[in-house]
């Protein structure tokens, strides 16, 4: 069996830079429907609660967002699968097809907050100090290598969680060490976009008291929110139709 062909990272970056500008309003909708919106309210119910905020609920309010945020990558990959260029059609693709791909993204997701705890309790046994970040970023460059297709796989050719991150692994291979790449990539163009972001908010704080300070001064009209929630809502965007341009890419070399 012949080796499979480099894959032209360019190529697809190009892609899809291509796909989330044709699809630019039903992405960035689902966006403020899912991301920016809830919270936006989670920031005014905090502020509405005069008393101090209770860890159980921080860490209930935190697995929702990323419940949402995986529902947002589910809807995008699913609307673009659907290959139309009619908004309210992406949409209802999207949403009407999150199943099983966001069994899938929940799998993810739940595996890498394990690694990350195991990571945590690791590292205080052995005093590895800032090591275990280190290990789990490694850890997350090893999943997108591996599994980054499984999302994309699981709603286009409806396989449910083995067989879409079988599917995934088959259609890696022989780039893993490409896709590796691109996701030092991504991690390094954004970087100086979220170092901007965050000193145009918290340039003025100089210990993390005053950025938490800050945070929790921002209301619904504070600019800082705004700039915050837009600038994410921008990313993930961009983020999330980053693995279906790969899908596209790969699959349809297979």
């Amino acid at each position: 069996m012949n080796p499979p062909a480099p894959l032209d990272l360019v190529a697809v970056l190009r892609l899809a830079l291509t796909i989330f500008w044709r699809q630019f309003a039903p992405i960035i909708f689902l966006g403020l429907l899912f991301l920016t919106l809830p919270a936006i309210a989670l920031r005014t119910f905090s502020l509405a609660t005069t008393a101090s905020p209770d860890p159980a609920l921080g860490t209930i309010a935190e697995t929702m967002r990323w419940l949402l945020v995986m529902i947002f990558l589910c809807a995008v990959t699913g609307g673009v699968l659907a290959r139309t260029s009619d908004p309210r059609a992406f949409m209802r693709a999207g949403l009407s097809r999150l199943q099983p791909g966001l069994v899938v993204a929940l799998i993810i997701g739940i595996g890498l907050m394990t690694v990350r705890i195991i990571l945590l309790l690791v590292s205080r046994l052995l005093q590895l100090g800032q090591m275990n970040s280190l290990f789990f970023v490694v850890a997350c460059i090893a999943v997108f290598a591996l599994w980054v297709l499984a999302i994309p796989a699981a709603l286009h050719e409806r396989q449910w969680p083995m067989l879409a991150f079988q599917r995934s692994a088959e259609l890696t291979r022989g780039n893993r060490w490409r896709l590796s790449a691109l996701f030092i990539l991504i991690v390094l163009a954004l970087t100086p976009v979220i170092m901007a972001v965050r000193f145009v908010v918290f340039h003025a704080a100089q210990t993390p008291h005053q950025v938490a300070a800050i945070v929790q001064s921002m209301t619904i009209t504070s600019p800082a929110l705004w700039i915050v929630q837009l600038s994410t809502l921008l990313i993930y965007g961009l983020l999330s139709v980053v693995p279906v341009a790969l899908y596209l890419t790969l699959a349809g070399r297979r």
